[in-house]
């Protein structure tokens, strides 16, 4: 047994899950599951969302520990799904670590949505929550534009590697700007729905939910440091907004 090829592999594996947004329970229980299935009993992981440690034990009784910090990391389901369906493959075949890898970087060159599809996608969440909150069609159709808008922003910040709490102000300010601007124009008439159902593109949903998971498995260092993530986009989100309505009532004011 190659106990470092074991060790670094399993990292890449960790990484690839905690990458794509997997659960802290998820990734540490694939991982000791692969060290058991190459004969590992004293494996040890640890991780929170942004920090991977791993070690194993070699035939001596010798320690060797990996540690991995981990920078941004988003929310991608199928990668998730595809990465835990390896790591079954995994422990049921054993596969040398070479196939692992290759395995690894097909996975990782899968197809994603395209930035059009995406902005399409913002579009139709935006349209569809503000007529589930109440507000009509022109304010549906007013949504779904601002929607793709937001969309836009976030991809131009996301090439800069932006910070994403002043990402998530600027998406808010412009999603906030542009339903004010369209209810100014006509173009709708319930500004209060139109934000609403735009900002639903930026509500870290999964967040919440996963920090719940994670403070009930017992994992409370990971659920705090999501929790504190979803706290910021919201206050990023509430910043933006907020300070996009005073400018534009400011403005009307000045106007009138």
């Amino acid at each position: 047994m190659n106990y470092d090829e074991l060790l670094n592999t399993s990292t890449d594996i960790a990484f690839a899950l905690l990458e794509s947004g997997a659960e802290i329970y998820r990734v540490e229980e694939a991982i000791q599951r692969i060290f058991r299935a190459y004969g590992v009993e004293h494996g040890a992981v640890f991780a929170i969302p942004t920090l991977l440690i791993l070690s194993v034990q070699d035939d001596k009784g010798h320690p060797l520990t990996e540690i991995r910090r981990l920078g941004g990391h988003g929310s991608d389901l199928a990668r998730v799904d595809a990465y835990n369906n390896l790591c079954r493959q995994i422990c049921q075949e054993r596969p040398s670590f070479e196939k692992i890898r290759r395995e690894l970087a097909r996975i990782a060159r899968g197809p994603r949505y395209s930035v059009l599809q995406q902005t399409a996608a913002f579009a139709m969440v935006a349209f569809g929550f503000t007529l589930l909150f109440g507000g009509g069609l022109a304010d549906a159709v007013c949504s779904l534009l601002c929607g793709a808008a937001v969309r836009v922003v976030l991809y131009q910040f996301q090439r800069f590697e932006a910070n994403s709490f002043f990402t998530t102000i600027m998406a808010s300010f412009t999603a906030a700007a542009l339903a004010f601007m369209g209810v100014q124009l006509g173009l709708g008439q319930n500004l209060d729905k139109i934000i609403i159902g735009v900002l639903m593109n930026l509500v870290p949903g999964v967040a919440l939910t996963n920090v719940m998971r994670d403070v009930i498995a017992g994992d409370l260092i990971a659920g705090l440091t999501k929790l504190v993530e979803a706290l910021l986009v919201a206050t990023g989100i509430a910043l933006g907004t907020g300070v996009a309505l005073s400018l534009g009532r400011a403005l009307m004011g000045v106007i009138a």
